[in-house]
């Protein structure tokens, strides 16, 4: 097998149904590398993913290094960091609870017997600004977004009552708000509606994937701070994704933040492979 930009073996996995390439050990900074990430999660010529992670063990830490599916690095991805967790515990050994190191600090995993993963976040999260939603929705969504950052920015944007949330059109109110002129590094736009007590759904547009993902656990964590903190939504949160899967979002409300945070759910390894580089040429 030749070489090429990246490792030839690969893991496929999925959280809640955001997707997943993982390679074992650090991206390489080779020059092809940003473009290679960017083939291999097209859906159609590539394997299909919303993003790529480097994971490998490093002392008493699991290191995860995560780009988005445009190739580019970001600090944080917390399906992807769950991911990370269980490959590390299945296929690297790591025994019992353990750190994975991400770009935006420190995250405490528990890996169940199940094969679910439960994550804490490595700082407390507060709802912030208050944005326009831009004249967008025709009233199908609410006049206002709240910013909030979980690692990476976010905004969560309320369904109108009575609208269902399945019925928006994502491609349409996603884009702008994604680039939303008071966020000049963009955002992921989280769109909620609750359907029941605690109980919230949810569907996510990412930025660094420009499209609709099945999850986005982040953006779940975000819209679960926000319900809880703004609307009075009493921890935990069960937050059904587009996939269908629930996500569980556990903390403690301390004024206008939410500490030890705890996002749990499914991680699942989906297959194995092994890339022909030389066909990539």
């Amino acid at each position: 097998m030749s070489a090429g930009p990246l490792p030839s073996r690969f893991v496929k996995m999925a959280g809640a149904g955001n997707d997943f390439v993982m390679f074992l050990g650090a991206p390489s900074g080779h020059a092809g590398e940003a473009e290679a990430i960017r083939r291999l999660c097209d859906r159609r010529t590539g394997i299909g993913a919303d993003g790529v992670l480097f994971v490998r063990h490093d002392g008493a830490e699991v290191v995860a290094d995560y780009f988005n599916a445009d190739g580019g690095a970001s600090l944080f991805c917390a399906n992807g960091t769950r991911c990370a967790a269980r490959l590390a515990s299945r296929v690297l050994g790591v025994p019992g609870d353990f750190v994975v190191r991400t770009g935006w600090g420190p995250v405490e995993a528990r890996v169940g017997a199940d094969g679910r993963v439960t994550i804490g976040l490595p700082e407390a999260v507060r709802p912030g600004r208050t944005l326009p939603t831009l004249g967008l929705g025709g009233g199908t969504i609410a006049a206002e977004a709240v910013e909030v950052l979980v690692g990476v920015p976010h905004l969560v944007v309320a369904v109108a009552e009575g609208v269902a949330l399945a019925a928006l059109d994502l491609a349409r109110l996603g884009p702008p708000l994604r680039r939303h002129p008071e966020m000049p590094e963009g955002a992921n736009v989280n769109f909620v509606a609750p359907v029941g007590p605690s109980s919230l759904g949810i569907r996510t547009w990412e930025r660094g994937v420009e499209n609709e993902t099945l999850a986005c656990g982040s953006g779940t964590v975000a819209a679960a701070v926000v319900a809880s903190l703004r609307d009075g939504d009493a921890p935990p949160l069960r937050v059904k994704t587009r996939s269908g899967e629930t996500l569980t979002v556990d903390f403690a409300r301390s004024g206008k933040a939410a500490s030890g945070i705890r996002l749990t759910g499914d991680a699942r390894i989906l297959f194995e492979g092994e890339i022909r580089w030389e066909e990539w040429r």
